[in-house]
């Protein structure tokens, strides 16, 4: 019952002595039920309003407070608003076709690219919720595949083809979270995005002999060419499409998430129009890109910080 007295001590401590983050929380956790219990409304709010700020995972736990008190704290809307994050999983890039483009009459240049199985990655994103289980993401990271294709036409014309390719990928995305209770959380996102084509280095191999009847050549030839720069072939910008869905678990700043998603490309990452700027590949080496955009599916996990939390209270 000595509200004065504890009022009086509470504020001279928190003024001059150097509490541990737990000791503070409780110092101003107890000042405001104090004023609470001394009829100080304004004052108990201006340091709840406090409390809340520098402890926003504070733990209300209200059979232990007054009433007026558990009303003032639960006032505020308190989420994470800036957040850093880090992800890794397994990566499955896939190619597909949009046109075929021909050099050769009567070789069949349909055979595509042959995907390169699956691999490890990691990336980082910054989150900013603008509304409560509400935010908008951005990615970035940086990725290498190695690809080939194989034009095989009877009776002796074989061309391989290998390419090594590195991009930057930019996702943006809206990401709406769900409270499923005691610090678990689901998530669905949805957005599009920037993939910037940085390097690409082809490798070609071509074989054939008096026999075929497609190069129009008289002599045999094997022909081999390697680092090829082939980023002037391509188009360096193309846009992408993405949705993902997530589960998490919270433990205050930090969260670990486990995460899918699929990304799609939205145009072709080639420009078979440009071959005229390799004339060798093209007039010797009969090979032309076809159009193609690049689709993955991702699976892994990711960890997140919060770096600053919105404190704001509601509206009445």
């Amino acid at each position: 019952g000595q509200f004065l007295s504890a009022i009086e001590v509470l504020e001279e401590s928190l003024d001059s002595c150097d509490f541990a983050r737990k000791e503070k929380e409780q110092a101003l956790e107890l000042l405001a039920k104090s004023y609470v219990e001394a009829g100080e409304t304004g004052k108990a709010e201006t340091t709840v309003n406090i409390l809340l700020k520098k402890f926003p995972h504070y733990d209300l736990r209200e059979e232990r407070n007054p009433e007026m008190f558990n009303r003032m704290v639960k006032r505020y809307e308190i989420h994470p608003k800036l957040t850093v994050g880090l992800k890794s999983g397994a990566y499955w890039p896939r190619f597909t076709t949009i046109k075929t483009y021909s050099v050769l009459d009567g070789v069949d240049y349909s055979p595509g690219i042959q995907d390169s199985g699956y691999f490890f990655t990691y990336y980082g994103y910054i989150e900013y919720e603008f509304l409560k289980g509400l935010s908008v993401n951005i990615d970035g990271r940086t990725f290498s595949i190695r690809h080939g294709r194989e034009i095989i036409q009877a009776p002796s014309f074989i061309q391989i083809y290998i390419e090594d390719d590195r991009f930057f990928e930019f996702p943006v995305y809206i990401k709406k979270y769900f409270d499923l209770g005691k610090n678990l959380y689901v998530y669905i996102s949805a957005g599009s995005g920037l993939l910037y084509f940085y390097e690409a280095e082809g490798t070609i191999a071509l074989e054939h002999t008096e026999a075929d009847t497609f190069t129009g050549k008289n002599t045999n030839f094997d022909g081999y060419m390697g680092n090829i720069n082939m980023i002037p072939l391509k188009n360096k910008y193309t846009g992408i499409w993405n949705t993902g869905l997530g589960a998490g678990y919270k433990i205050k700043n930090l969260t670990f998430f486990l995460d899918v998603r699929y990304v799609g490309g939205l145009n072709s990452i080639t420009a078979p129009e440009k071959s005229y700027l390799n004339p060798t590949l093209r007039d010797e080496f009969f090979y032309i890109d076809q159009e193609v955009n690049i689709n993955h599916f991702e699976a892994g996990f990711s960890i997140s910080y919060t770096l600053f939390n919105s404190v704001k209270k509601k509206k009445q």
